[in-house]
């Protein structure tokens, strides 16, 4: 599924570059023009590397809280019973 959705994405970038082969002016941080494809080409795949760079955080964080909780289980005896152990000796 990955791998179709991949393929999509590539077609549909590959025909808004192809569509918009004009050129304008750019006045951001310098002065110049530039191929629209290109810039549109370039803001995709600076949107991409920042994407990538929080999933990669994200990631990090689930595996730091995943340690620490996999930690806590070790220390937990099971759920703690309201009953005194007088009450428990009677039971059994």
């Amino acid at each position: 599924m990955r791998n179709i959705l991949l393929i999509l994405l590539s077609v549909i970038v590959t025909l808004v570059c192809v569509k918009n082969s004009q050129t304008v002016d750019i006045d951001l941080f310098v002065e110049g023009k530039i191929a629209l494809w290109k810039l549109l080409l370039t803001f995709f795949v600076m949107g991409t590397i920042f994407a990538f760079l929080l999933k990669g955080s994200k990631k990090k964080q689930h595996q730091e809280h995943t340690a620490i909780f996999d930690e806590s289980e070790e220390d937990y005896e099971g759920p703690k019973s309201k009953l005194s152990d007088e009450d428990r000796d009677f039971l059994s």
